[in-house]
């Protein structure tokens, strides 16, 4: 049986989850990778070129890869709410609802791996809230602990449920760590600490205000776009903003950018693609926030007068 991940998805470095993940970065001197892994393209609405709605010819080509396997052939789909390191790309809104209806239709069950963005990231508990689109398993792990332990887990409907249990004889599936006390009292006071301190509610208002400073940046001529959801942005530099041209991989525009915030004391992310991450903590201020937009707006000025 296959299964269908996208182009510039995360799911992991593990056998199985690199043979998943859509970054061919880490596909190099890891050869040859498990078979049943299919790509679909990534549903980024700033490289669209297409006609239409984007999420609706997003999810039709996901939906072209299944149909080329055939569906019998196909188990599920695995997708990132917001693809992290492949750019931090925002699909289309509606995107994952059409997905939903995909997998509906060809008996697919729908995987959402909320490792980067569940637990409050985006403004919500778990990121597919904002499409109200369910999944049939969810992936966690990071936020439950706060990254304090090691910790991660899936989540299952009840009709997935049901059908494993229905199965005779054990369920094989575990590991050396599976289920440690410790992880566990970690993750649950963490999330008393959420509720508490109602910090998801904190990173819908200040990623609210985070989304809105970022967006000062386009006034560069090499940002071609800005976006994000809640507490997680991502701003890529283009070497042309009309035609959307990338420069030269070995120039390292977002390299350049991160090594200039640090030295201000700023931490962000270059990503492939040239993609700047920022992912500030719930409990940042709007203070804060200004002042990483403000030193990203120097970096960004200083390496685009040095490109010229």
């Amino acid at each position: 049986m296959n299964i269908i991940s996208r182009i510039r998805d995360y799911h992991g470095l593990t056998f199985g989850a690199t043979s998943a993940t859509g970054l061919p970065n880490f596909w190099k001197g890891f050869g040859p990778l498990a078979p049943g892994f299919l790509h679909a393209p990534s549903p980024d609405p700033y490289r669209f070129s297409g006609e239409g709605s984007p999420g609706a010819v997003y999810a039709k080509a996901l939906e072209d890869v299944v149909l080329k396997a055939g569906a019998h052939t196909v188990a599920a789909v695995v997708a990132e709410p917001i693809q992290g390191a492949g750019g931090v790309i925002v699909p289309p809104a509606d995107y994952f609802p059409l997905l939903r209806q995909v997998c509906d239709r060809h008996g697919l069950l729908l995987i959402a791996d909320e490792v980067i963005t569940g637990f409050g990231r985006t403004g919500r508990w778990f990121a597919l809230e904002h499409w109200n689109v369910q999944p049939d398993l969810m992936i966690f792990a990071k936020g439950v602990t706060s990254g304090y332990l090691p910790l991660s887990g899936v989540m299952l409907t009840r009709s997935v449920h049901d059908t494993l249990k229905s199965v005779k004889g054990p369920f094989a599936h575990g590991f050396t760590y599976s289920g440690h006390p410790t992880a566990c009292a970690v993750a649950l006071r963490n999330l008393q600490i959420l509720e508490d301190e109602r910090l998801v509610d904190r990173a819908a208002e200040r990623g609210t205000y985070l989304q809105k400073q970022l967006q000062q940046l386009r006034s560069h001529e090499i940002v071609g776009d800005v976006r994000g959801l809640g507490l997680v942005a991502g701003i890529e530099l283009v070497r042309d903003r009309d035609t959307k041209e990338l420069h030269d991989a070995t120039v390292g525009v977002a390299r350049r950018i991160w090594l200039d915030a640090l030295e201000q004391g700023v931490i962000v992310r270059p990503l492939p693609g040239d993609v700047v991450a920022i992912c500030p903590p719930f409990v940042i201020s709007e203070q804060q926030i200004d002042r990483i937009a403000l030193v990203l707006d120097k970096a960004i000025g200083r390496v685009a007068k040095e490109l010229g």
